[in-house]
């Protein structure tokens, strides 16, 4: 039986959810998959003519999974605007498939294993958090 690490939900809490490694090798191949598209390859929202997408894959995709890969407390909420994203603009350009991957995400992030391993933020701790930043109670 393994042990319980202090504060875990339970005795795999610290285990990554397939669900999360595949968001993350998803998000972290987004550079890979834009620099291709100047080679012709076109699929997703991924083409070498648009600037927008050299700062969104080539940054924030990578930013995003690492996020997640690291559990921070503000993963599932950057992944949620990323994806956002990705739907408006696949909405947008008329590509179906990139909206279509883009609320898969969406839907794996709600999985239970994804909401244990990236929890929701909480607008209070947030706010406390400010509060104590700033210097007032």
């Amino acid at each position: 039986m393994r042990a319980l690490v202090a504060g875990s939900a339970g005795p795999d809490a610290r285990r990554r959810p397939a669900v999360i490694t595949v968001l993350t090798l998803w998000l972290a191949a987004a550079p890979v998959l834009q620099l291709l598209s100047v080679g012709g390859l076109r699929i997703l929202n991924f083409a070498p003519d648009r600037p927008w997408n050299y700062l969104a894959y080539g940054l924030a995709a990578p930013y995003v999974a690492l996020l997640l890969w690291r559990r921070h407390p503000r993963a599932r909420f950057a992944a949620y605007v990323f994806l956002s994203h990705e739907t408006v603009r696949g909405a947008h350009l008329h590509h179906g498939d990139a909206v279509a991957v883009a609320l898969l995400g969406v839907v794996l992030l709600q999985l239970p294993s994804a909401r244990r391993w990236a929890p929701s933020l909480r607008p209070a701790e947030i706010r406390a958090r400010l509060r104590r930043l700033a210097g007032t109670r």
